[in-house]
């Protein structure tokens, strides 16, 4: 029983690192694009190779562990992701840079498989719906501590585009290390059948998806504009190219993010989503607006308050939904999902960074908070009148998505 919870704490400590590792090279971009002439469109191309990789890596292996154990999947995730650390470390080019980010999504993906069904099945062996809620909050945890944890290494130590990357294999090697720990859940058959990808939305869910996954694309397509462009925009607004201004954007995004999660947990699925979609129209129009007369305390101010939006507005819109279908049907309605955020996460961040080449940065942070204002807008209609949803299965808590 010690061991199960102790087992249950490691895997969530690797899906952190994990997800911490995806938005490590965040505040590096900037230092990355002087030193090989890459524009903003390029920045966001590294950024969503990596966001494709993983959703190409979740709808193929998202149910590997159930059929190997959750022990493989992850030790291999492991090696593919010192390697993509090592990668990074030793980049000679951009294009080194872009298998990088390739194969940090293919490690990420995989490793949020396992660990994410590693944390449900030991939920029996620590405090019920601990799981769920480690799943959801790990994605704006590890997002924040690797944002601003890369850009304070970057700032203090020698070396800013190699001691991230060690740093973070050697956590990993350590988390590795110790994975003799309990492996969880049951083997089953089937393994070469479960690479085939199944997205499918059930009928009984399509309506109220039309309203919510909007709102949850948005809320991606927030943190996909922060991790690929938000540095940048962060050190136009204050005057201060310190790598750290940079990382304290993501911070002040993710952050308050996990701690809505942590608030709304117990609230219900109305308020829940209710509360993200005003808390993201608010914060994206206060972020917009201080991008506009050139006010750093506004942008930081809306950035939290956008924060608190991408948390609740991602954790309301999953909850509303996924009771909505059977158990049969639920890996088919994940993959779906998974699809509409990273889809969400990556296009409009490509889309970002090619317009801020031919408009530039205010015009461009305006269009495209308008666009996920709109986005957010339908499911603030069913919220606000109160719509309900008939449940099929008792609640099913989000799991990571990064």
């Amino acid at each position: 029983m010690k061991n199960n919870g102790a087992a249950f704490w490691l895997h969530a400590a690797l899906l952190t690192v994990f997800i911490g590792a995806s938005s490590a090279p965040s505040p590096l971009y900037e230092f990355y694009a002087r030193q090989w002439g890459l524009g903003s469109a390029a920045v966001t191309v590294v950024f969503a190779v990596y966001a494709v990789a993983v959703l190409l890596t979740l709808l193929v292996v998202g149910s590997l562990a159930n059929h190997l154990g959750t022990r493989p999947v992850l030790l291999g995730a492991v090696v593919l992701q010192v390697g993509a650390m090592m990668t990074f470390a030793f980049a000679p080019g951009p294009e080194m840079l872009l298998a990088a980010r390739a194969l940090q999504g293919v490690a990420t993906g995989g490793a949020m498989a396992a660990a994410g069904a590693a944390l449900l099945a030991f939920e029996g062996t620590v405090r019920r719906g601990r799981g769920s809620l480690v799943n959801s909050a790990a994605s704006p945890v590890g997002l924040s501590i690797g944002a601003l944890g890369s850009a304070s290494l970057v700032r203090f130590l020698p070396e800013p585009t190699k001691t991230v990357y060690f740093f973070l294999a050697a956590l990993l090697l350590v988390g590795a290390a110790l994975l003799w720990l309990p492996s969880a859940g049951q083997k089953t058959p089937g393994w070469f059948r479960s690479l085939v990808p199944e997205a499918r939305i059930p009928s009984s869910a399509r309506k109220t998806m039309a309203a919510t996954m909007p709102v949850a694309a948005a809320t991606w397509a927030l943190a996909g504009f922060y991790l690929s462009l938000g540095p940048s925009l962060a050190h136009s607004i204050t005057k201060d190219n310190s790598v750290l201004v940079g990382g304290l954007a993501l911070f002040a995004l993710f952050v308050p993010g996990a701690l809505a999660i942590l608030v709304v947990r117990r609230w219900s699925d109305r308020n829940t989503l209710l509360t993200g979609v005003v808390s993201l129209i608010a914060g994206i129009s206060l972020t917009v607006l201080a991008v506009q007369v050139g006010s750093a305390p506004l942008y930081f101010a809306g950035t939290m308050v956008a924060g608190v939006g991408f948390g609740s507005g991602y954790f309301g819109a999953m909850r509303m939904t996924l009771p909505l279908c059977s158990p049969h049907e639920r890996v088919g309605m994940l993959s779906s999902i998974y699809l509409i955020c990273y889809l969400g996460f990556s296009v409009p961040a490509v889309a970002a960074g090619l317009l801020v080449a031919v408009a530039g940065m205010k015009s461009t942070t305006l269009l495209y908070g308008a666009a996920l204002v709109l986005a957010a807008i339908p499911a603030l209609l069913v919220t606000a009148r109160g719509t309900r949803t008939n449940r099929i299965t008792p609640p099913v808590e989000p799991t990571a998505a990064s």
